[in-house]
């Protein structure tokens, strides 16, 4: 395969604004490994500053469409992280500054564009998210063959609350504010486009063989899981396995911005002594952006990105935890609302069973991927469902102890 040019077209137009001195040299590297990482093609992009005679490095983080795949779903999913930076993340931060509230879950964004052409309003193939670099900082992911520790956990689970409070916050003291984020939902997930049924344009068919088959006819060989197979069944009968599609909504004013894609490698964690779980925590990757349910983030953060031990012995105490961190949140923001537990847990307990055990029995397969190994989708054309065979193919035990912890403490919590 011959060398990829990730070089970027005037990248130096997008950033110049945002950085102290001229830029003089830039210099491109690739960031993830294949298998870490699939909506995009993520980059190192160093700047090396002319202040006033002093040579300065600036890393960034530079986010564009895959090079294997540039279909409107990715044009799209650019398109919404773009705009959830540039118009969203500021209106948040300034809406926590009025209550003393700091809002420091993002990484800073160093520019943006949608496309060359800048009359465009709409992401294509030449979109380009720029932020912070934050691995010079000490930030990095935790392995996700393993997980997060419970420190780590409720330091996430901490951050996790205020990115859901801060939305029924703004909706409830500043509606007017809110509309804004309201418009950024609904142009987020457009609705789909009728199939056209005529001669040129035959309607879609859907895949003789779809992904839960695929990891049903898996799971049905593993010995472990011979005792849930009837409930694995089940959940995958009436569960969507990929991304987010159909969103669960609940009574208002409590549904609130849903991440949709809340796992281990979309957390960067630092090591701080000083701070108070001994833990620093940022959130990325704003991709698949919903509105709907927090259940949905809590869920599929629990089963899949903590490590199985802890949630195993501590699975109440979080869920106690994070409700408790809502509420202290709510009353901070003079909301004079409050989330009754009974009615967070069965909010809990609906999205689990409507959808998030199944997506995290299908995003096993992504957490226990070959590291650094395999089809580098970000570069390369694939085919999603010869990629999940050959990825099933060879299940770990950590992989076939991931499942059925899944689905123990799935039904010990009444979740299926």
């Amino acid at each position: 395969m011959s060398a990829i040019d990730y070089s970027i077209k005037n990248v130096e137009e997008i950033v110049q604004p945002h950085l102290d001195g001229a830029i003089k040299n830039v210099d491109y590297a690739r960031l993830t490994a294949p298998g870490e990482n699939f909506a995009s093609l993520i980059l190192r992009v160093d700047f090396e500053l002319d202040q006033n005679g002093l040579k300065k490095k600036v890393s960034t983080v530079a986010k564009t469409i895959p090079k294997g795949d540039q279909g409107m779903m990715h044009c799209q999913a650019m398109h919404n992280e773009i705009k959830w930076y540039k118009e969203i993340v500021p209106l948040l931060v300034s809406f926590g500054e009025e209550y003393g509230v700091k809002v420091d879950i993002f990484p800073k964004c160093l520019g943006a564009r949608y496309s060359l052409d800048p009359t465009k309003e709409r992401a294509d193939s030449e979109s380009v998210l720029v932020l912070e670099n934050l691995h010079p900082e000490g930030y990095g992911n935790a392995d996700r063959y393993v997980g997060l520790d419970l420190a780590a956990t409720k330091t996430v689970l901490k951050k996790l609350a205020l990115f859901h409070v801060l939305p029924i916050a703004l909706k409830t003291n500043k509606p007017e504010s809110f509309e804004t984020l309201k418009r950024f939902f609904e142009e987020s997930n457009p609705p789909p486009s009728s199939p056209k049924n005529d001669d040129d344009q035959p309607a879609r068919k859907r895949p003789p063989i779809r992904p839960e088959g695929i990891l049903l006819e898996a799971i049905k060989k593993l010995p472990e899981c011979a005792p849930y197979i009837l409930q694995i069944e089940d959940v995958m009968n009436r569960c969507h396995m990929g991304p987010i599609q159909h969103i669960h909504l609940e009574e208002e004013p409590w549904n609130t911005a849903v991440h949709g894609d809340f796992w281990i490698n979309n957390v960067m964690v630092k090591d701080d002594d000083e701070s108070e779980q001994g833990v620093q925590v940022k959130l990325v990757d704003f991709q698949m952006m919903k509105y709907g349910s927090f259940g949905h983030d809590l869920v599929f953060f629990l089963l899949i990105s903590v490590r199985n031990d802890v949630l195993k012995e501590h699975i109440d105490e979080l869920l106690k935890f994070y409700h408790a961190e809502f509420n202290s949140l709510l009353t901070q923001f003079k909301t004079n609302l409050k989330l009754p537990y009974e009615l967070f847990l069965n909010m809990v307990k609906q999205t689990a069973y409507l959808n998030e055990v199944g997506h995290s029995l299908f995003f096993c397969t992504i957490i226990f991927g070959e590291k650094g190994t395999g089809v580098d989708v970000a570069v390369e054309e694939h085919n999603l469902f010869d990629l999940m065979r050959n990825m099933l193919s060879n299940i770990s035990s950590s992989h076939r102890e991931k499942i059925v912890h899944v689905m123990e403490e799935s039904m010990r919590q009444g979740w299926i």
